[in-house]
């Protein structure tokens, strides 16, 4: 029953992502503050977490809140026992951060370079990265690799 209970949240918030993106995508003059509503709770669906559980701009914060609650483990705790057990010393925060850019990038049809993904630190700065690519797309402008 458990098991069924989280397939369907993971499906559930599968769904409100999917829902958000569309809206984003489908409102070609989206302004900035409709469209970091729409992220945040896009990102928010996809973390299965509710946006008054984001209490950090730092986008690693985010993940690690992320995987603090699918696990109920204290993020500094998650990270002293994974690096240590693991040879390359990436995070399940680490790569959550990877894979939801991965996703960003798949499903709002835009690029975002291994720098640019590396140097994004905050929230509001993949918000403004994003935000950027989204509009220039719009407007016809060719995504640089």
């Amino acid at each position: 029953m458990i098991r069924k209970n989280i397939k369907m949240r993971i499906l559930e918030g599968r769904n409100a992502a999917e829902w958000y993106a569309e809206e984003i995508l489908s409102t070609p003059d989206i302004d900035v503050t409709q469209f970091r509503s729409s992220f945040l709770n896009y990102l928010c669906s996809k973390f299965l977490l509710k946006p008054s559980e984001i209490t950090t701009d730092n986008f690693y914060e985010i993940c690690q809140i992320s995987v603090k609650k699918a696990v109920k483990m204290p993020s500094g705790a998650l990270d002293a026992a994974e690096t240590a057990s693991k040879c390359g010393g990436a995070t399940t925060a680490m790569n959550k951060k990877v894979l939801f850019i991965m996703a960003v990038k798949r499903e709002f049809g835009i690029n975002i370079s291994p720098g640019e993904s590396a140097s994004l630190e905050t929230f509001t700065a993949l918000c403004d990265c994003v935000y950027n690519k989204i509009k220039k797309k719009n407007a016809g402008g060719k995504e640089e690799d």
